[in-house]
C-alpha cells in the first residue's frame, strides 16, 4: 500500500503481506537551494532471531542493496534528461 502525501512531496511504502511484511518505506523529496534531495527511511521488520552482530549486518545489506537502485534509477533519469 502506497500513501501520498504530494503537498509534503512525501510518499510512504507499507508492505501488508510477503516476506516484508509490515515494513514501512517513507520516502521524501527535500528541496534545497539548487536542487533536492531524497531522504528515505526504512522501518523493516524481521521475522527470524538474529542476534546483534547479524542484525548490523543484515542492516548493512540491506542499505547498499537500496543505494545500488536508487543509484541505477539516477542514472537513468539523467541519461533519460539528457537525449
Amino acid at each position: 500500500m502506497v500513501q501520498c502525501y504530494p503537498d509534503q512531496r512525501r510518499w510512504v511504502s507499507t508492505h501488508l503481506s510477503g516476506p516484508n511484511k509490515y515494513s514501512q518505506y517513507i520516502y521524501e523529496i527535500l528541496a534545497e537551494k539548487d536542487n533536492s534531495t531524497l531522504e528515505f527511511t526504512a522501518n523493516h521488520l524481521e521475522y527470524q532471531k538474529l542476534s546483534g552482530k547479524a542484525t548490523e549486518q543484515l542492516s548493512e545489506k540491506l542499505c547498499k542493496h537500496d543505494l545500488d537502485i536508487w543509484t541505477l534509477l539516477a542514472k537513468a533519469m539523467e541519461k533519460e534528461l539528457n537525449q
